[in-house]
C-alpha cells in the first residue's frame, strides 16, 4: 500500500495535475481500494485539521502581501537602501538586497516580494548599469527571503501541522534569515563588482538618509509593530496577522495614497483565491498524511532511517539532498504540505528538535523557488523584467549557491536557529 499511495501521488503531480487535486484523489482512492478509514472519519479529521484560530493568520497574511504589493512600499525602501549604499560602486546589488530582507519582514510571501520588489527596482538598477538578467535573478533570489524572515506562512502553517508555537518560529527565523540575506548580498556584491556592474550615485549624505527615512518610516515600522507586538505579548500572531493588514491598508490610502477604494475589491478577491487555494492543498495534506499514517509509511521510514545508523545531522543531509531534488519538481508549498507529515515521526525519533527542522525545510523551499524548471520566483520575474526564463535562470544561479552554503551552516549548526529562544 505504501508504494502504491506514494507512486499514485508522484504520477499524478508528474503528469501535471493540481496539487489539491492529486493529494484528494491520492488518499481517496486509498480509502476506497485499502478501506484504512471511513468517510466520516475523513470529514471529522478535515474539519477539526482546519478548525484551528493559528491557521486565520493564513488570510490575513495574505492580505498583507497583497497590500503591500499594490502600496508601493518597495519603492520606498529601496530608495532608502540607495542613499546608504548607494554611493558605492555596485552597491545598489547590496541595496536591493536589504530591501528585499525588509520588504520579506512584511509580505511573509516569497512570490509577493519577488512582484513587488522587481517591478520597481529592475528598471531602477537598468538605469545605473546593471544587467537586466543579474538584476533579474538577484530579485528571485531576494524574494525567497519573504518566507524565512518573520512572520511567514510557512511558520504559521508548518506550526499547525508539528504542533508547534508560531512565536517560537518567528523568533527562530531571524537569525537565519539575517545570515540569509548576508550571503545574498555579499555574492550579488562580488559579481557586481568583479563584473563591473552598477555605477556609484551620490555620494553618501546624512540629509538625504533621512529624507529617505522619513519617507520610508511608515513602511519601516510595519514589521516593527507585528513582531515587537507578538514578543511583547501584546497580541497573539493571528492577531498580528490581522494589524498588518489594517496598518499596510491604512498606510497606503491615507499616508502613501497609492491604494484607492475602487483598488480593495480586487485585492480582496486575490486574497481570498490564494487563501481558497492554501487551504485546500493543506486539507488534502492533512488527508494524504492521516491516510499514509494508517498505512504505516512514517514507521516504515523511522525503521529505515534507523537501520541506516545516520544520526541527526546525517538525516538532516539526507533529506537536504532529497528535497532539493524534489525542489526542481516540485513547488516549496508542496514540499512544505506533503514531506511534512512523512517525515515528522522520523525528526521525532531521532530527537531533532522540530523548530530547527522548520527553518531547514524552509531553507530548502527557499532554494526550490529559484531552481528551474518550476521555481515560482522564475517565472514571476520573468514575467515582470522583460527577459527569458533561461536569462533568470542564469541570473539566479550564482544565488543558488549562496542559499545551499546557509542551508550547510544551519544544519551543522541549530544553535542558529535555535539562539534567540
Amino acid at each position: 500500500m505504501s508504494f502504491v499511495l506514494i507512486g499514485s501521488l508522484l504520477l499524478l503531480l508528474a503528469i501535471g495535475m493540481p496539487v489539491a487535486f492529486a493529494l484528494w484523489i491520492t488518499g481517496l482512492s486509498a480509502v476506497v481500494i485499502f478501506k484504512v478509514t471511513s468517510f466520516t472519519q475523513i470529514a471529522q479529521s478535515m474539519f477539526s485539521g482546519l478548525d484551528s484560530f493559528v491557521l486565520l493568520a493564513i488570510p490575513f497574511f495574505i492580505l498583507a502581501g497583497n497590500i503591500m504589493l499594490r502600496s508601493g512600499f518597495a519603492k520606498y525602501l529601496f530608495d532608502l537602501m540607495q542613499t546608504l549604499v548607494g554611493g558605492v560602486a555596485g552597491g545598489a546589488s547590496v541595496g536591493a538586497t536589504g530591501a528585499s530582507a525588509i520588504f520579506g519582514a512584511m509580505t511573509g510571501s516569497s512570490v509577493a516580494s519577488a512582484a513587488a520588489l522587481g517591478r520597481v527596482m529592475i528598471p531602477v538598477m537598468g538605469t545605473l548599469g546593471y544587467p537586466r538578467p543579474f538584476t533579474a535573478g538577484l530579485m528571485a533570489a531576494g524574494g525567497t527571503l519573504g518566507i524565512l524572515i518573520p512572520p511567514s506562512v510557512t511558520f504559521v502553517i508548518y506550526a499547525e501541522m508539528a504542533q508547534q508555537s508560531v512565536k517560537d518560529l518567528f523568533l527562530a527565523g531571524v537569525v537565519p534569515g539575517i545570515l540569509a540575506a548576508i550571503a545574498i548580498g555579499i555574492v550579488a556584491f562580488t559579481i557586481a563588482r568583479r563584473k563591473g556592474y552598477g555605477k556609484s550615485t551620490e555620494p553618501f549624505s546624512i540629509r538625504a538618509v533621512w529624507s529617505a527615512f522619513v519617507l520610508a518610516g511608515p513602511a519601516l515600522m510595519m514589521p516593527g509593530i507585528v513582531l515587537g507586538g507578538i514578543y511583547l505579548g501584546v497580541f497573539t500572531p493571528t492577531e498580528a496577522a490581522a494589524v498588518s493588514a489594517v496598518y499596510g491598508l491604512l498606510i497606503g490610502m491615507f499616508v502613501y495614497r497609492t491604494i484607492k477604494l475602487s483598488d480593495l475589491p480586487g485585492i480582496f478577491i486575490d486574497s481570498a483565491r490564494s487563501t481558497a487555494a492554501i487551504l485546500f492543498i493543506l486539507s488534502g495534506a492533512l488527508f494524504v498524511g492521516m491516510v499514509a499514517t494508517l498505512a504505516g509509511i512514517p514507521d516504515t521510514i523511522v525503521n529505515f532511517i534507523t537501520h541506516l545508523e545516520l544520526g541527526a545531522i546525517g538525516f538532516l543531509f539526507l533529506v537536504n539532498a532529497v528535497l532539493l531534488v524534489l525542489g526542481c519538481f516540485l513547488d516549496g508549498f508542496t514540499l512544505l504540505t506533503v514531506v511534512t507529515p512523512l517525515l515528522l515521526p522520523t525528526v521525532k525519533a531521532l530527537d531533532i528538535n522540530l523548530i530547527h527542522f522548520c527553518i531547514v525545510l524552509t531553507l530548502n523551499i527557499e532554494i526550490a523557488a529559484i531552481t528551474p524548471p518550476v521555481g515560482l520566483n522564475l517565472f514571476v520575474i520573468t514575467g515582470i523584467s522583460g527577459t527569458t526564463m533561461q536569462e533568470v535562470v542564469k541570473g539566479a544561479f550564482p544565488f543558488v549557491f549562496a542559499l545551499m552554503a546557509t542551508l550547510i551552516l544551519i544544519t551543522l549548526f541549530p544553535v542558529i536557529s535555535l539562539i534567540l529562544l
